[in-house]
């Protein structure tokens, strides 16, 4: 098998697979694979009519992600390829384990293989899932803080302007960025190492760098007494469903982020029921931040370990 990097011109091929699957989870977007590429050290391959990824990163020990069908799914087509990647792994002198596998697809594991199975569930990767309705409106008494955010904002600031985002705002959503990672470099908030591919910031910069080839994302900028203070990234996983890639603005302006998550939302994404907001990695604030709007559930996800006989 010939394993490569995913790249640009590799698009056509995972969107096709995705649209198949038409799943909730974040990785389910090239966009997301694309930019998280390096940082996962990913490589992908197709064989048996089934998309095979792995990555072997600095950061976790090597695994596979579970096969996707190109076309229908074959239950035979997907035991051989698991067998393949036992094979690989084998001559790796590595484990086989399938990572960040979503709950929905743990099943085929159960169904298909003869194994014994060690399944784990790991929350700090699992994706927080959020009512459309409920983040455009903030309704009720337990939104009733991020409507006294904006109430402040509005108070504080006299309003704002929303703005698309455009090539020639690239510019302007990276010094937001730089300037975000400055400012919380000391917290741990910002992991970024100069221009680590391992980082958020050099993630989200492959996103910007390449706008025009990818048709798909959408974005805005609020703009504050004349200057730009935070942007949002975004784009449709399938026919219900939204994902928020990226949001990042200057956290020295009170209510921001609540401003711009519901203008983006309200004015982008309104014709959706769902939201998906990604994972908190395992970070305490960010799990406060996410659990604060109220997700409606959360999308599970998984390691599976076979254990062959």
């Amino acid at each position: 098998m010939q394993w490569k990097e995913i790249e640009i011109s590799d698009m056509e091929i995972f969107d096709k697979v995705f649209k198949n699957v038409n799943s909730r989870a974040s990785e389910m977007a090239f966009s997301n694979m694309f930019m998280w590429r390096r940082s996962y050290n990913t490589r992908f391959t197709i064989a048996n009519d089934m998309l095979l990824m792995i990555s072997n990163s600095k950061r976790y020990p090597p695994f596979a992600f579970c096969p996707l069908p190109i076309g229908e799914f074959r239950s035979e087509d997907f035991i051989s390829v698991v067998n393949i990647l036992k094979e690989f792994f084998d001559r790796q002198g590595w484990k086989l384990i399938f990572g960040r596998v979503e709950e929905s697809m743990v099943c085929l594991f159960k169904k298909y293989l003869n194994a014994k199975l060690s399944i784990k569930k790991i929350e700090a990767i699992s994706d927080y899932i959020y009512s459309t309705e409920s983040l455009t409106t903030l309704a009720g008494k337990k939104l009733s803080s991020k409507r006294n955010h904006i109430n402040k904002f509005m108070r504080e600031y006299g309003g704002f302007e929303y703005v698309e985002l455009q090539k020639e705002h690239i510019g302007e959503c990276k010094r937001i960025f730089d300037q975000w990672c400055e400012k919380n470099e000391a917290s741990g908030a910002c992991d970024c190492e100069g221009d680590s591919p391992e980082c958020e910031r050099w993630a989200c910069y492959e996103l910007l760098d390449n706008w025009d080839r990818f048709p798909a994302l959408k974005g805005a900028l609020i703009k504050v007494n004349g200057s730009f203070e935070a942007f949002t990234i975004g784009e449709m996983l399938n026919d219900d469903t939204a994902v928020i890639h990226i949001e990042k603005g200057n956290t020295d302006i009170h209510g921001i982020y609540a401003v711009i998550n519901r203008e983006f939302v309200s004015r982008t994404f309104s014709q959706t029921k769902y939201i998906n907001r990604e994972e908190d990695m395992g970070i305490s604030g960010l799990r406060k931040a996410k659990m604060s709007y109220m997700p409606i559930t959360k999308l599970y996800k998984y390691t599976v370990c076979p254990i062959f006989k």
